[in-house]
């Protein structure tokens, strides 16, 4: 606050102190001037006077009573008196013997009074040894010249007149300059004081303490601030009950919460956990330690890494102290921070192993039975009359059916099974799409369906499980041929921003809206009767889906009544020598 007061009181002295000076400056400039110009006339009005008197005795020319008279004047009127012949020489002066006095024709003064009628000078006198002013003017007898009338006085008497002009002025000045700063103090006081006053309250306000209020009696602009500020303290009060309010809530909403949640910092560091947190991953007091000492699974470290990167959100199934949990991973833009879910899935994944370990032990109790009667009904088709024979070809229609259904579900499993690993190695792209057409050369000619293979620009090598991609075209391939009458099936494939892209076309039935995100459930068909009538098990897409995902790709589909499917790939582009758990 001193600082403030320092500012505005030096400044308004400054101020003043600048504006007296120049006041003084200008002032005795200004007084010099007029001073010395009044001085000059009076000069000339006294010179005019004397002409009258000195006229007679210089028509006369009476040099002595000439002198006499105006060693007389000069005592008079205070001023040195000298006549001068137009050729310079001195006459008279009241104050010195003209006869000793030099030849004046050279002085400035005497020059300009003959030459322009009036001629003045300030300079040194040599006869008398003293700085004098000096006025001159010519002294005329009917146009005819006859002298020249010169009055000096003493420059020091001008001089001391002035300075004791300059020296009342100077006292006046520093009069005004005593109450300016007087004046000053008062003024910056009353500009200071409301604001220290506002400056103590608002450092309360910053210790929390809202009950303050500035109370100033000006009726100015500060008290307009004061009012503001006040109404300002009220506001922030009420925000920071309803802030306390809405936190008390979301603890008690986040403490409620049956899922684990932690908060991380942009550098790793726990802000914020649940109780379910807690007990979960048996941490005590986890706020304040990096998430890493208490999550301690290297994919979390990965995961959080990457939300940290693209600023996005990820979900994925995550086993922490062999517990299943669905992470999700958020970020919070405003703060920078990392909200971290875990959905405990034990329930579901305990299930999907009953439901693995089923369909596995079905498949295999099915396999051999429905070999075994497929063989006899081969067997004994061959010695049953005609009649009979289409009741036979009936069952082996669903034997083979049977067998297709358990052989899929078998591969579903092995699919999701992680201990098969992906066993990457080079593509040849024209070679498989080449046996692809071989493969289903006869299915085509039946239903004269055309396989149109399409290449777009130039590829990067393309790697991946041979077998398994291989696997995924047939299902589309014969999923495209059961669903579709006419026209036929056109396979395009090209490099997109780091992904392979494939895109499966068929001129065939359409999906239903409804439908479509369904068509990748097991068993799951759009047209069920047609299905039956062409042996679709239901579960080549589902097989399809989980081959893409086993390639850390994804899979769409675009599709509508009448006007055909396009099933669209993306696989990314991977390096022979990637790590195989990478994609397992």
């Amino acid at each position: 606050m001193k600082k403030i007061f320092t500012k505005i009181f030096f400044g308004y002295i400054a101020l003043v102190v600048l504006l007296s000076f120049l006041i003084l400056l200008f002032t005795f400039d200004i007084i010099r001037d007029n001073y010395q110009e009044n001085l000059k006339n009076n000069l000339l009005n006294v010179n005019f006077s004397i002409d009258y008197n000195i006229l007679p005795l210089l028509r006369d020319g009476n040099v002595k009573a000439l002198d006499s008279i105006v060693k007389i004047l000069g005592e008079h009127i205070n001023s040195r008196i000298t006549i001068i012949y137009p050729d310079g020489l001195v006459v008279a002066d009241s104050k010195a013997d003209p006869a000793k006095m030099e030849n004046h024709s050279d002085r400035p003064e005497i020059q300009k009074a003959i030459s322009e009628g009036q001629g003045s000078s300030i300079r040194h006198s040599y006869t008398v040894d003293k700085d004098m002013l000096y006025l001159a003017i010519p002294v005329r007898d009917n146009g005819r010249l006859l002298a020249v009338s010169r009055l000096s006085i003493y420059m020091k008497d001008f001089d001391l007149l002035l300075f004791k002009l300059e020296a009342n002025i100077t006292k006046i000045v520093l009069v005004i300059l005593f109450f300016a700063l007087f004046l000053a103090i008062i003024f910056s006081r009353t500009i200071t004081k409301p604001i220290k006053i506002l400056t103590e309250i608002s450092k309360e306000v910053a210790k929390g303490n809202f009950n303050v209020k500035a109370n100033l009696k000006n009726n100015d602009e500060i008290k307009f601030l004061a009012d503001s500020f006040n109404n300002m303290i009220e506001k922030i009060k009420e925000l920071f009950r309803q802030t306390e309010l809405q936190k008390e809530e979301l603890n008690s909403i986040i403490s409620s919460l049956q899922e684990p949640l932690v908060v991380i910092d942009n550098d790793g560091k726990i802000l914020l956990s649940n109780k379910s947190f807690d007990s979960a991953l048996n941490a005590t007091n986890p706020e304040g330690k990096f998430y890493w000492e208490i999550l301690r699974d290297p994919q979390v470290s990965k995961l959080v890494k990457k939300i940290v990167e693209k600023k996005g959100n990820i979900s994925t199934e995550l086993q922490l102290r062999d517990n299943w949990y669905i992470c999700s991973i958020n970020h919070i833009p405003v703060k920078n921070e990392i909200v971290v879910v875990l959905h405990d899935i034990n329930e579901i994944k305990k299930l999907e192993n009953v439901k693995k370990d089923f369909l596995v032990n079905v498949s295999h109790e099915l396999r051999t039975p429905l070999t075994v009667i497929k063989g006899y009904v081969e067997t004994l088709e061959e010695d049953i009359d005609d009649e009979h024979k289409k009741y036979f070809e009936i069952i082996k229609n669903h034997t083979n059916r049977l067998i297709s259904i358990v052989k899929d579900l078998m591969e579903i499993s092995r699919l999701e099974d992680k201990s098969f690993p992906v066993r990457m190695s080079y593509v040849n792209l024209m070679d498989l799409f080449s046996k692809l057409s071989l493969t289903f050369d006869q299915k085509l000619k039946v239903k004269n369906l055309y396989l149109k293979i399409n290449s777009f620009g130039s590829l990067p090598e393309f790697f991946a499980d041979e077998f398994k991609i291989e696997q995924m075209f047939i299902n589309l391939i014969d999923n495209a041929i059961r669903y579709t009458d006419t026209g036929g099936i056109s396979i395009d494939y090209s490099f997109d921003t780091g992904y392979f892209k494939f895109v499966v076309s068929d001129s065939g039935i359409g999906i239903p809206e409804k439908d479509k995100d369904r068509i990748f459930e097991r068993f799951y068909t759009v047209d069920k009767s047609r299905a039956r009538e062409t042996a679709g098990t239901g579960l080549g897409l589902a097989i399809v889906k989980h081959i893409v995902l086993l390639h850390k790709g994804r899979i769409s589909v675009e599709s509508s009544p009448g006007k055909g499917s396009r099933f669209i790939i993306f696989l990314p582009i991977v390096e022979l020598n990637e790590q195989v758990n990478e994609y397992i």
